[in-house]
């Protein structure tokens, strides 16, 4: 259990904020919250940092790597759909903030920490402009190889297909219903996963990190 204590997690979310979103907006936002106070139970440190996306702004940064208990909820009114969807350009964004982090940490000599990188999405890409669907599968498959987890939550579209175009782990996508039920279905699933995942030590995180998503039991 030292181990684990010791190796903070850091969980960063790439949202889609595409208006294709809109009429589960509230379910959205109100799985999020859930998904925060679910963790915030969870034993372990962990940072967390949100971004939302659309055409008029790929990669809009809600939560800045703040720590788990001290991040707020978000805010109905900041997520607000609308626009396209450009989804290589917030993945690799997002990655790139983490390389750019991780460096920083490294140079202050702090805690190396374990990254999750959770997508969620209901429709194709369709507007990026600084990346390609081949760019961010490089990104993506060399960061795996370092031990990151990468989840690919997908609506409205064969999320299998669309994970493995970017190279996410086959056993980490999953496809999602476009209702209440569906949203909290996805987020449960998804703070489940993440709850497990924070819990193993350090080598066992890595070792299984193509295999985090993990249905959670339904309740009797």
């Amino acid at each position: 259990m030292t181990e684990v204590a010791h190796v903070p997690a850091h969980i960063s979310v790439v949202l889609d904020r595409s208006g294709s979103m809109a009429f589960i907006a509230d379910d959205v936002v109100g799985g999020f919250n859930q998904f925060l106070a679910d963790q915030r139970r969870a034993p372990g440190s962990a940072r967390v940092t949100l971004a939302q996306f659309d055409s008029q702004d790929p990669f809009e940064l809600l939560i800045d790597g703040i720590d788990l208990h001290e991040v707020t909820d978000l805010a109905r009114s900041t997520y607000q759909p609308r626009a396209w969807t450009p989804l290589y350009d917030a993945v690799g964004r997002m990655i790139a903030r983490i390389d750019a982090e991780t460096a920083k940490r490294a140079e202050l000599d702090l805690p190396e920490e374990d990254q999750v990188v959770v997508i969620v999405t209901d429709g194709l890409e369709n507007a990026s402009v600084e990346h390609t669907r081949a760019s961010v599968f490089q990104l993506i498959v060399e960061r795996r190889k370092a031990g990151w987890v990468f989840v690919f939550l997908g609506a409205d579209q064969d999320a299998y297909a669309a994970g493995e175009r970017i190279g996410v782990a086959p056993g980490n996508r999953a496809e999602w219903e476009k209702s209440q039920q569906g949203v909290r279905k996805m987020w449960g699933d998804v703070s489940y996963s993440t709850g497990l995942h924070r819990g193993k030590p350090r080598e066992q995180r890595r070792r299984e990190a193509d295999q985090f998503h993990t249905e959670k039991p339904e309740e009797k």
